[in-house]
């Protein structure tokens, strides 16, 4: 199967939505039964696991890493005959700024985090208290 969509610099072609689908129909071929899968964007670099069909999303408006032509962490498996003479990539940096690798993570792990409302639907804000409140509050 080929991979050279995975260079196509026009994420909306055919070829590269073909190489999306083929790689989804890959990686559930390899992980049955799997809800979460490692994202093989640019932005997430292989390291966040995110539904199936959130990878597909990814692929198509962030692309894909690449270098990432073996797919080994989908289950692929590496032919070390032929691979001992390829160049390895141990290090594949990455495109986007770490803070927002982790604000996302926040956000999965806290989705009400970023808002001012508690479960109980009140505001988290305090309500600011002038100094005549205060004094009669620290009196009693």
């Amino acid at each position: 199967m080929s991979r050279r969509w995975i260079q196509n610099p026009n994420r909306c072609a055919d070829e590269y939505l073909d190489g999306i689908e083929d790689f989804i129909e890959f990686a559930r071929r390899h992980n049955p039964g799997a809800t979460r899968i490692r994202c093989p964007c640019r932005r997430c670099n292989n390291t966040l696991f995110e539904s199936i069909e959130t990878v597909g999303f990814h692929l198509v408006r962030n692309g894909m890493i690449e270098t990432y032509n073996i797919w080994n962490l989908h289950g692929e498996q590496v032919d070390h005959a032929s691979s001992s003479n390829a160049p390895r990539v141990d290090n594949v940096e990455p495109i986007v700024d770490p803070n927002d690798q982790v604000m996302g993570i926040i956000q999965d792990a806290f989705p009400f985090a970023s808002t001012n409302i508690n479960q109980e639907g009140e505001d988290d804000v305090p309500t600011p208290i002038d100094s005549a409140e205060f004094e009669q509050y620290k009196n009693c």
